[in-house]
């Protein structure tokens, strides 16, 4: 009975394909609330925590993320793809940072003063906590979507010329 169970429901060929998808999704996740916390740290000892202010901190996330995200810079074919995913950033951030501020805008946590934000705030305001997650729901789209794997196609695309 254990055997049964120990096989597998698909194939080996499409474990690979969800495996790697997956990954790119927690990179994603990760890398996003990374640059979204010390982004939002940074913003936090500033002051900011409403109004334009708030609005330029979570774009400059947004356009942040979006151009580390996916492949790097470096390793694009031009400059322009990653400056596209940046300059879509600017406005994704600026817009999460709106509906954000719009869900979340009347609920208060205890757990903010510990790290140093005043306890009357709300989660909106507070871009130690929205900072991470404006910028890990950008990561793991731009990371999903931008993360590679036409690499392949293209090989077996050149290995063929001919046929």
């Amino acid at each position: 009975m254990s055997l049964a169970l120990w096989q597998g429901i698909t194939s080996g060929a499409e474990d690979d394909c969800y495996i790697s998808t997956m990954l790119r999704l927690v990179l994603g996740l990760l890398k996003g609330a990374v640059v979204g916390g010390a982004l939002g740290f940074a913003a936090l000892k500033l002051g900011v925590g409403g109004g334009a202010a708030a609005f330029v901190t979570y774009a400059l996330i947004g356009g942040l993320v979006g151009m580390l995200c996916g492949k790097p810079p470096w390793r694009q074919d031009t400059f322009w793809t990653s400056a596209l995913k940046g300059i879509g950033g600017l406005i994704v951030g600026a817009l999460l940072y709106w509906g954000g501020s719009k869900l979340l805008g009347g609920i208060h946590l205890s757990l903010p003063a510990s790290l140093g934000a005043p306890p009357d705030r709300s989660i909106a305001e507070l871009p130690i906590i929205l900072g991470p997650l404006v910028g890990a729901l950008w990561g793991a789209f731009i990371e999903v979507d931008d993360g590679g794997g036409t690499g392949a196609a293209a090989e077996k695309s050149k290995a063929k010329p001919g046929a």
